[in-house]
């Protein structure tokens, strides 16, 4: 009887697994946005049970691993239970099963699933939102006028524009046209003009600029920063971590360059300092740790003073990985991604690199790294890779072919 379940199940896993992933994704992007009010806790936890339940039930009965495979699953997944069981981040083990389970699932179907059900919530949201039927949540600045768009937060509403800007380019890169870059630039423009996130603003413009020298590689081969910077691409993660890491540790308000870096970074180096030495990096993690970002409706607690005096908010992914979740998680993701990446480049596949570089920019500044709902590249380490031939042209009538790729 077994044996027929899984007969009958195996052709059908990829579908299986897709459907699971998108009910999830749904799930954790509506809480990002303001519906989520709406929607009930206790759905969306038995949800998130029932997908890492899932996930687990496809890696032990279904997958084919080796036995070094089945030791450094078993230690990873150990080490996030341990790190879960002391920091309360319980979504930490769905992510990670999410991850492993993807393996023999076409990336590419994993990246438009995303793309559909991400970019349908956020434009749901963004009606919703002008309609009056969910919060627009807006505030004044200096910069101006921010708004949210029926997401929780601004910063939260740019971070989803780039995320979904980084798989809409993945996805374009098997057949490009300069025209393709529309949606992106209008992406652009709306980060800059409505959320006034320069973070994102940044790594937007870094992932526009880094996937044309990517598409183009072969006309600007001549062009030597070109060639070395995609050969290079995997690197992004170590040193960005380590640089966004070393600045917060140094940081002295005695110190001009560092107080003028502090003052272009929205005091993010001194608010990082302030976590480092008030809670220090433990190996395994620590519990969690109280947050006060002011962000949505609670933005208005600031004209009472209050806000000022209370802010406190880790906004680096790597900061905040290394100090809630421990060293030795902090390690094995940063280590282990870079590794991987240095593979596909060995593989000539520079594009997932190049994607990653534009990530480690604004994850410098933003806690979005882990989360599923935004950064949905790292279940490439184990999904199936496409390999395709590049082709860029106005309508693709005289393509330039390239050589055979692993993309």
């Amino acid at each position: 009887m077994l044996k027929q379940i899984k007969a009958y199940l195996h052709p059908r896993l990829e579908v299986i697994y897709l459907t699971v992933f998108a009910v999830y994704l749904a799930s954790v992007t509506i809480n990002t946005t303001t519906f989520f009010s709406y929607y009930p806790h206790r759905v969306a936890t038995i949800i998130q049970l029932l997908t890492a339940g899932l996930m687990l039930a496809k890696i032990v009965f279904f997958d084919e691993l080796t036995t070094k495979q089945i030791m450094a699953e078993m230690g990873l997944l150990s080490l996030v239970l341990i790190v879960t069981l002391i920091s309360s981040a319980h979504y930490l083990v769905t992510t990670v099963l999410l991850v492993m389970a993807a393996r023999g699932v076409k990336f590419r179907r994993i990246l438009k699933v995303y793309l559909w059900v991400v970019g349908g919530i956020l434009l749901v949201a963004f009606v919703a939102a002008m309609l009056g039927i969910i919060k627009n949540i807006t505030f004044v600045t200096e910069d101006g006028v921010r708004q949210s768009f029926g997401v929780v937060y601004t910063t939260d509403f740019a971070a989803h524009i780039f995320y979904l800007s980084c798989v809409y380019l993945y996805l374009k890169a098997r057949r490009f046209e300069l025209l393709d870059l529309v949606p992106v630039l209008f992406g652009l423009w709306v980060i800059y003009h409505y959320t006034h996130t320069m973070t994102d603003t940044i790594a937007m413009i870094v992932l526009i600029v880094t996937f044309i020298g990517y598409i183009y590689r072969r006309q600007l081969s001549k062009i030597k920063v070109t060639i070395t910077g995609l050969r290079y691409h995997f690197l992004a993660l170590p040193v960005i971590t380590i640089l966004i890491v070393w600045l917060t540790a140094v940081f002295d308000f005695n110190d001009k360059i560092l107080r003028t870096l502090n003052d272009l970074l929205s005091t993010r180096l001194a608010l990082g300092n302030n976590g480092l030495l008030a809670y220090g990096v433990k190996l395994f993690g620590q519990p969690w740790i109280p947050m006060n970002g002011w962000g949505g409706d609670r933005v208005t607690m600031f004209t009472d003073g209050i806000g000022e005096v209370t802010y406190f908010f880790i906004d680096s992914s790597f900061l905040n990985m290394l100090i809630s979740y421990g060293l030795l998680l902090t390690l094995v993701i940063i280590i282990g991604l870079s590794f991987f990446l240095f593979l596909r480049t060995k593989q000539n596949d520079y594009l997932l690199p190049t994607i990653f570089l534009a990530i480690a920019i604004a994850s410098a500044f933003d806690q979005h790294f882990l989360e599923v709902t935004y950064n949905v590249f790292f279940l490439a380490v184990f999904a199936e890779l496409p390999r395709y031939r590049t082709l860029i042209g106005p309508r693709f009538d005289r393509p330039v072919v390239y050589q055979r790729e692993i993309q």
